[in-house]
């Protein structure tokens, strides 16, 4: 049971010689508390002290348990490029091949981390999300630019065309579908994407001046016309009906021509009811995907907000992401590499039970937290797709 095999790559950041504790220990004994219902180092020290003799059975512990002020000092200091490689090399694994899947990238911010007086949070994140597989490939720290604020539209932007290089480089991407949000719907964000074989779907909205008015004028007269798609959706209390129209003649949407790979402009107009009340909107999207049917494109969009629905909402709802305190130096960022970890443990095992319960259950549960762990691939095991 060598689950410290999972962050041998994580170079130690401590003085040698004069450490207590093992840094595969201390990750490993982090890992478990957020696996097992706690939010803090202190509840992680907790549980590790009540939980010493199981830890004990597949850690070192030469010292006995890390305090927490030991294991929040280790998670300021760590470099937290290394260890996200550790998810990224082990989410691309288990996604195997990107070809003909839909990657989402959208940004979160930590709100715990926004400091006194300020409205933007100190630390924000832009993620990259397998969608079908609904697991984190990868994740890039934005530049902190709050005396620029202005500026922070460019910057998410040089950010996601970093991540997405870096993720899309180390494997066979070409074919893949990466969806954005309007933050990432920048010129550099679609030159990098083409440039790896990879195609697009970015949500269009008014912060592109010219080219949405552009579009929105060209799909005027096409909305009169039925649409190509149409799909209904009833449940919890609320419906949906979506429409969608889709265009590849491109002729009168002059802005577009400095945009790489632009095949395709959609349309899709939904109508909501709740309590009675309609609800309508009506959103554009730029696509370098050629003769893909307005279905498909349809499902692309909506698969996008996955990355919602099955990590942020439950980091901050499962995991109370937004409630930690945590701000100085890495440790925000490391803490939520550790939070998407767990989650994506808890997630692939199978179990028809709350990832909220799965915690709880962790807890109380030494074989099923035995369970969780075996999921890590180790020097002897290889990750199951």
């Amino acid at each position: 049971m060598e689950y410290a095999d999972f962050f041998e790559e994580v170079t130690d950041c401590r003085e040698s010689g004069r450490c207590l504790h093992e840094l595969s220990d201390i990750l490993l004994l982090v890992l478990c508390g957020l696996l097992a219902d706690c939010e803090t180092f202190e509840e992680i020290y907790d549980y590790a002290c009540d939980q010493e003799a199981l830890l004990r059975t597949f850690m070192e512990l030469p010292a006995g348990i890390p305090s927490h002020d030991t294991l929040n000092r280790v998670f300021r200091y760590l470099d937290p490029v290394e260890l996200e490689r550790c998810l990224t090399q082990w989410g691309q694994a288990l996604v195997a091949l990107l070809a003909g899947r839909q990657l989402v990238a959208d940004g979160k911010q930590l709100r715990g981390t926004t400091e006194r007086g300020r409205r933007q949070a100190s630390i924000q994140l832009v993620s990259v999300w397998a969608a079908e597989q609904r697991l984190c490939l990868a994740q890039a720290q934005v530049a902190d630019k709050r005396n620029a604020l202005a500026a922070l539209p460019q910057v998410l932007a040089q950010v996601l065309a970093q991540v997405l290089a870096q993720v899309l480089a180390q494997v066979d991407a070409a074919g893949s579908v990466v969806s954005i949000d309007a933050m990432g719907c920048q010129r550099e964000v679609a030159a990098t994407l083409v440039a790896r074989d990879a195609d697009y779907v970015l949500a269009l909205e008014q912060n592109q001046g010219t080219l949405h008015t552009q579009v929105a004028a060209h799909f005027a007269p096409l909305l009169a016309q039925p649409a190509a798609h149409m799909q209904r959706d009833k449940g919890h209390g609320r419906g949906e009906w979506r429409q969608v129209w889709v265009s590849q003649d491109l002729g009168l949407v002059d802005a577009g021509a400095g945009w790489a790979g632009l095949r395709t402009v959609v349309c899709v107009r939904t109508t909501r009811w709740r309590d009675g009340q309609a609800e309508r909107a009506t959103r554009y999207f730029l696509s370098s995907l050629a003769g893909a049917s307005a279905a498909t494109l349809a499902g692309y969009v909506r698969r996008h907000w996955s990355i919602e629905n099955e990590q942020h909402w439950h980091l901050d709802i499962t995991f109370a992401e937004d409630a930690c305190t945590c701000r100085r130096d890495r440790a925000p960022r490391n803490l939520s590499t550790m939070r998407k970890l767990a989650l994506t443990l808890l997630h692939r095992l199978p179990l028809t039970m709350s990832r909220k319960r799965k915690r709880k259950k962790a807890a109380r549960d030494d074989r099923f937290l035995h369970q969780l762990l075996a999921q890590l691939p180790t020097q002897e095991s290889a990750p199951a797709s």
